[in-house]
C-alpha cells in the first residue's frame, strides 16, 4: 500500500530535518566569515528558499528516482546522518556527559534510531508532533536573552570584502541542508501543493533561522564568536533562572530529541529508496543500517573531524540540492519531449 502524507506532515518533517542539528552552530561560522554582515547576507540568501521549493514542487515529477540516482542520494543522506551523529556525540561529550565515551553516547542514539526505523512508517511521519511544544519552549528560553541584547552589535554593515562575502555565502548554506528531501517527500502527498503553503513554510523557516542568528549576534560581542562554537548553548548557559541551575542542560535534552527525529526522517528517506524486495525486511535493514552508521559516525566524533565533515557537507549539499536535481530534471524533460511524452 502506497504511503500518503498530508502537506502539513510534509512541511513538519522537512522543517525538523533542516533544523535538527545545524541551528546550534552555524552562527559562529557565518559571523567569523563576514562579521556583522552575517545577518543581512543570510536574509538575502534565505529569501531564495521559496523559489527553490517552488521549482522543486513544479518539477518534482520530472525528478525520476532511478536506481543510480536513488543510490547516490541514499549514500549522501547516510553520510549526512553519520556527520550529524558524530557532531551529536562530540557535543554531548563536551556539554552534558564529559566522562562518558562518545561511542557510548552515539550507541544510545543509534538504539533509539533503530526503534524508529523498525517501526511502521507512520511512526516517523507523526512523531515530529511531540517536538512542537519543545520547540516553543526552546524559543521562549532563547528570547530571555533579549534582555541583555546590544542591538548596535548588528551595525555597521558593508565592511566585509567580496572574498569574505563569498565565504560567508557558502557558510549560509548550512541551514539549507536537507531541502532536497522535499523531492522525495512530495511524492507521498497526493494532489497539488499550493504556492501559498510553500510561502508559509518558507517564512517560518526563514524567521526561525534569522532569529537563531540575530539573537546571538546582539548577545555576544563580535570577537567572542571566535571563542564559542555553539553560541545558543553558551547563551543559555550564561542565563540565570530560578528554577534551574544550568538552563543549557535542559536545552541539550530538547536538542537531542530534535536530533533523534531529524535523523529518523533521513533514515526513513533512505529506506524508501531501497528496492521493494529488500525494503520488506525492515528489522534486518534497520539493524544493518544502524551498525554501519555507528561505525562511520564514531570516526567523526572529534573536533577536527566535525569541522572537516561540516565543510565537506556544504559542498556536497550544493551538488545534491542544486546541481544534480537541475541536471536530472532537465535530462528527463528533454528526453521526455523527444519520446513524445508530456513532462510535468
Amino acid at each position: 500500500m502506497k504511503l500518503h502524507i498530508t502537506s502539513l506532515q510534509l512541511f513538519l518533517m522537512l522543517f525538523i530535518a533542516m533544523t535538527g542539528t545545524v541551528f546550534v552552530s552555524f552562527q559562529s561560522l557565518m559571523v567569523n566569515a563576514v562579521g556583522r554582515d552575517a545577518w543581512w547576507l543570510f536574509l538575502a540568501q534565505g529569501l531564495l528558499i521559496l523559489p527553490h521549493l517552488w521549482l522543486f514542487n513544479r518539477f518534482y515529477q520530472d525528478f525520476k528516482w532511478s536506481g543510480p540516482i536513488a543510490f547516490l542520494y541514499g549514500v549522501y543522506w547516510f553520510l549526512v546522518m553519520a556527520s550529524f551523529l558524530g557532531y551529536i556525540g562530540y557535543t554531548l561529550n563536551v556539554w552534558a556527559y564529559p566522562k562518558t565515551p562518545a561511542i557510548v553516547i552515539m550507541a544510545l542514539v543509534v538504539i533509539v534510531l533503530f526503534y524508529m526505523m523498525s517501526s511502521r512508517d507512520e511512526t516517523t511521519v507523526n512523531i515530529g508532533v511531540i517536538l512542537i511544544p519543545m520547540i516553543l519552549l526552546f524559543m521562549l528560553f532563547v528570547y530571555m536573552g533579549i534582555n541583555h541584547a546590544v542591538w548596535t552589535n548588528l551595525f555597521p554593515v558593508g565592511e566585509a570584502s567580496l572574498q569574505e562575502l563569498q565565504r560567508g555565502s557558502i557558510k549560509a548554506q548550512l541551514p539549507f541542508i536537507g531541502i532536497e528531501l522535499f523531492l522525495l517527500l512530495r511524492t507521498f502527498v497526493p494532489g497539488k501543493l499550493s504556492t501559498w503553503k510553500l510561502a508559509v513554510y518558507s517564512g517560518i523557516w526563514l524567521l526561525f533561522f534569522l532569529q537563531m542568528l540575530i539573537i546571538p549576534m546582539v548577545y555576544f560581542a563580535l570577537e567572542e564568536f571566535k571563542l564559542i562554537s555553539e553560541p545558543i548553548m553558551y547563551m543559555l548557559k550564561s542565563q540565570d533562572v530560578a528554577f534551574m541551575e544550568r538552563l543549557d542542560l535542559l536545552f541539550v535534552y530538547i536538542w537531542l530529541a530534535w536530533s533523534f527525529v531529524a535523523m529518523g526522517i533521513y533514515a526513513f528517506s533512505v529506506m524508501r529508496l531501497l528496492p521493494e524486495k529488500i525494503k520488506k525486511r525492515r528489522t534486518r535493514n534497520a539493524a544493518v543500517f544502524c551498525i554501519l552508521l555507528l561505525a562511520v559516525g564514531s570516526r567523526l566524533a572529534t573536533k577536527e573531524t566535525v569541522r572537516l565533515s561540516g565543510s565537506l557537507l556544504l559542498y556536497a549539499h550544493l551538488f545534491f540540492a542544486v546541481a544534480l536535481p537541475f541536471l536530472v530534471i532537465m535530462v528527463n524533460r528533454v528526453f521526455g519531449k523527444k519520446r513524445g511524452g508530456k513532462p510535468a
